[in-house]
C-alpha cells in the first residue's frame, strides 16, 4: 500500500516518527494534545509522579515520551488523511465535469442495457433523462435493426476493461448512423457507452 507520494505505508510511518521526534525535540503545541487524546488525566497523573519517583522515572520517562511521539504522529497523520480527502474530492469533481459536458454521447448502463446516467451530450442526442430509471434502457432509443447487435455487444464484454463496437440508428431518424462503443467497468456490473453520429451513407438494413 502507498500514499500519495509513492511510498509506502512502513515508510509513510518512518517519516511520520521522524517528523514527530523533530516537533517535540524542537517545542511544539502538539505535543500538550497528549491530554485531550486517548490517555486520560488520571493516567498521565500518575505517569507523572512515577517520573518523580527515583526507582521508576526512567521507566516513566521513556513511557510519556512515546505517548507524546505516538500522539504527534497521530495528529500528522490525521493532517494528511484531511489533505487527501479534499485532494481527492477536488479530483473527482474534475472528473464529474469531464463527464458530464463531454462533447461525446456518454452514458453508464447496467449489463440488461438499463440506463444509470447520461450526459448533456447523450440527453440532447437520444433525448433521454439523466437521472436513473429502470424503465429506460438504451435499446428504447434505437431504431430495430440496431438493437439485437447493441444488446450482443453487451454480452460480449465479460472482462473489465474489455472494448466492443457496434452500429445502430436512432429510433425515429435513420439519417444518422451511431458508431457505438462500449466498455466494461472494473466492478463488472456497469458498462460505459460513448456514442458518435454522423450522416448515414444509407438507410438501415431492414430487420429479417
Amino acid at each position: 500500500m502507498t500514499n500519495n507520494e509513492g511510498r509506502s505505508w512502513a515508510e509513510n510511518r518512518a517519516q511520520l516518527r521522524l517528523h514527530a521526534e523533530d516537533l517535540i525535540r524542537g517545542g511544539t503545541d502538539k505535543v500538550t494534545k497528549i491530554g485531550g487524546g486517548a490517555l486520560g488525566v488520571e493516567a498521565l497523573a500518575l505517569l507523572y509522579r512515577r517520573a518523580s519517583d527515583p526507582d521508576f522515572a526512567a521507566d516513566a520517562l521513556k513511557l510519556l515520551h512515546e505517548l507524546q511521539t505516538h500522539q504527534v504522529e497521530l495528529d500528522l497523520l490525521l493532517e494528511q488523511l484531511q489533505t487527501s480527502e479534499i485532494e481527492l474530492a477536488e479530483e473527482l469533481a474534475h472528473y464529474q465535469a469531464l463527464y458530464r459536458f463531454a462533447p461525446a454521447a456518454c452514458l453508464v448502463v447496467s449489463r440488461d442495457g438499463r440506463v444509470i446516467e447520461s450526459n448533456a451530450a447523450a440527453v440532447a442526442l437520444l433525448g433521454c433523462t439523466p437521472e436513473h430509471s429502470e424503465e429506460q434502457t438504451l435499446t428504447q432509443y434505437l431504431a430495430p435493426p440496431g438493437r439485437g447487435d447493441v444488446a450482443d455487444l453487451l454480452e460480449r464484454l465479460k472482462t473489465p476493461g474489455a472494448v466492443a463496437t457496434c452500429k445502430a440508428w436512432l429510433a425515429g431518424n435513420d439519417s444518422f448512423e451511431l458508431s457505438i462503443n462500449a466498455s466494461l467497468i472494473s466492478s463488472g456490473d456497469l458498462i460505459m457507452i460513448v456514442m458518435s453520429h454522423y450522416p448515414a451513407p444509407h438507410t438501415p438494413p431492414a430487420r429479417s
